[in-house]
């Protein structure tokens, strides 16, 4: 497995009385995009820091390629864009390859991926001169950047509207069999997480006593992924399976 939590545990303050996460074990093959969906709350923001290794976890163990995981060995895009106002886009994407020295990534690298997400012709602006839509772009390139195998999306796209949103979905996905990366998505929608998706994971918030904090469920709908899908039997049944899960009901 390219990233695995193993009967992950994780308690604030090493406190009983605040644990957030208890025996999430949660696994992602080379080149799958695999999602986490779940109410507020849950802890998937806390299963994302775990794996960037900015928390520890109390019990259990996440791996990546079979080891324990390490700083850096994940790239993290946050809900917002955050990029720097008084850098250019090209400046911003360019950003990783300054404050990493082993990255070999070039301005041109630079240069042809922003092509590539449509933002040729803007590589000498300055963010507030772009649209939502091209900033969310503009910040994957720049976790493209950072050269890691692995890419962990925190909402991408739950800032845009519903068209917009549709938009980034296959522009996503677009890249990514250009990349062949691996990615781990948190989102609320359950929409873009089936439509991405080779495996969704229903995460409820920790409970004593509970069966299972996280349900995977696997999505079998041809890849590529065409608009049509979303209108097809089989969506609409994932997607009741889906919130079903979520709000438990057998």
């Amino acid at each position: 497995m390219m990233l695995e939590l193993q009967s992950v545990d994780f308690s604030f303050q090493q406190d009983q009385e605040k644990r957030v996460l208890s025996e999430v074990s949660l696994s992602v093959a080379p080149n799958q995009i695999v999602s986490v969906v779940g109410k507020s709350g849950c802890g998937k923001s806390t299963l994302f820091k775990l794996c960037t290794t900015e928390l520890t976890p109390t019990r259990g163990a996440i791996r990546f390629q079979g080891r324990e995981i390490q700083l850096g060995d994940v790239a993290y895009m946050p809900q917002q864009d955050l990029l720097l106002p008084w850098q250019t886009v090209l400046g911003n994407v360019m950003l990783p390859t300054k404050l990493d020295e082993a990255n070999q990534l070039t301005e041109e690298h630079g240069r042809q991926w922003l092509e590539k997400a449509g933002l040729g012709e803007v590589v000498d602006q300055l963010p507030h001169q772009l649209s939502g839509g091209m900033k969310q772009r503009a910040a994957f390139i720049r976790t493209l950047m950072t050269d890691s195998d692995v890419l962990l999306l925190d909402e991408p796209f739950g800032a845009l509207d519903y068209f917009t949103q549709k938009e980034m979905q296959e522009w996503l996905l677009t890249l990514w069999m250009a990349t062949n990366k691996t990615i781990l998505v948190i989102t609320h929608n359950i929409e873009e997480a089936l439509y991405l998706s080779d495996v969704v994971y229903v995460m409820q918030p920790y409970r004593p006593g509970q069966s299972e904090q996280v349900t995977p469920i696997q999505i079998d709908l041809p890849r590529p992924r065409e608009e049509a899908v979303r209108y097809s039997r089989e969506f609409i049944a994932y997607k009741r399976q889906l919130e079903e899960a979520i709000y438990e009901k057998n």
